[in-house]
């Protein structure tokens, strides 16, 4: 596995934990990881410190 693979889950894993399921969601058409009423580019789930999980 990649390490921007696992930077991914491991940003993922923590949105989902710490957060309501329905409330996290990826929108593969619009590349949108979709959090509450607002959305964040999908990319980011790769980057290192978009969640505490990977900083």
């Amino acid at each position: 596995m990649t390490e921007e693979t696992i930077t991914a889950l491991r940003n993922y894993d923590y949105l989902v934990r710490n957060n309501k399921l329905e409330d996290i969601a990826l929108d593969w058409e619009s590349d949108t990881l979709v959090r509450g009423e607002g959305g964040y580019d999908i990319g980011l789930l790769t980057e290192r410190g978009f969640t505490p999980a990977t900083r």
